[in-house]
């Protein structure tokens, strides 16, 4: 059951990305989701492939801080430049 649910929580991340990609931000949180969902795959079949658990989870939380800290940059710099984060102000068109 849980395998099911670890399964189906990225697909609707993507789902979410693809069909609700206005705000920058909630591009940001479903991305995070679905880091958070990879860790605990990686967690979750490790007891099977038998790598040690902590070396896992520094390694996929080391991945996951430095994403986030590049998106928050990023929604910083275009909030200060364009006033909002909405995706559709980054128009090519407007060059």
């Amino acid at each position: 059951m849980l395998y099911v649910l670890l399964l189906i929580v990225p697909i609707m991340c993507v789902v979410n990305v693809v069909f609700h990609a206005t705000s920058l931000l909630m591009i940001l949180l479903s991305l995070e989701a679905m880091m958070l969902s990879v860790m605990f795959m990686l967690i979750g079949s490790s007891m099977f492939i038998e790598m040690s658990i902590p070396m896992i989870s520094v390694m996929v939380l080391s991945v996951s801080a430095c994403e986030t800290s590049l998106g928050l940059s990023i929604l910083v710099i275009m909030s200060r430049s364009y006033g909002s984060d909405m995706v559709n102000l980054l128009s090519m068109s407007k060059c």
